[in-house]
């Protein structure tokens, strides 16, 4: 599972935060992996903020937790890359037309190229539509907006998606 917090939605976008852990289709979590990301280091390679994005995590400036312990992009994709290194095989679930997108530009900033094979990637929000699943209307959402965190969370509702659809 990856998951990551930028601040931005387009494919330019700054890339504060990296989250990933590997899991079992019972939902056991393995290795995890988290860095947090020296923005400037981002706006060096020509990256950008969206103002409405910045706007959104300053009213929830609580759930910030991407300003401690940064590192340099090119060292956090580095640090994510020997990460993925760890199963070459394994599939890579997360929204798909989001994380990778952005992960896939940073690295291309860097004239490299992803970590893992395009065909290896997996869409949450496809398998959520597919497996019927709704999360109920009016509750707030359980995402704490930490990459790690929000691919433990992740895990769980892609098992039980799964479950649902391969019987």
């Amino acid at each position: 599972m990856v998951d990551i917090e930028s601040l931005g939605t387009k494919l330019n976008s700054v890339i504060t935060q990296i989250g990933a852990c590997y899991f079992s289709k019972e939902g056991e979590i393995g290795d995890k992996f988290l860095v947090n990301i020296d923005i400037q280091t981002c706006l060096d390679l020509g990256l950008e903020i969206q103002k409405r994005t910045l706007l959104w995590w300053l009213e929830r400036a609580h759930l910030i937790t991407w300003t401690k312990e940064t590192v340099g992009l090119s060292k956090a994709l580095f640090k994510f890359r020997e990460f993925c290194q760890k199963n070459k095989k394994a599939k890579v679930w997360c929204h798909a037309t989001f994380d990778i997108p952005l992960l896939e530009n940073a690295y291309e900033k860097l004239g490299q190229r992803l970590p893992f094979s395009y065909k290896l990637v997996r869409d949450i929000r496809t398998l959520v539509d597919l497996s019927r699943i709704k999360r109920e209307k009016g509750k707030e959402d359980p995402k704490t907006h930490n990459a790690l965190d929000d691919c433990i969370y992740q895990v769980n509702y892609v098992v039980n998606c799964l479950k649902k659809v391969v019987k």
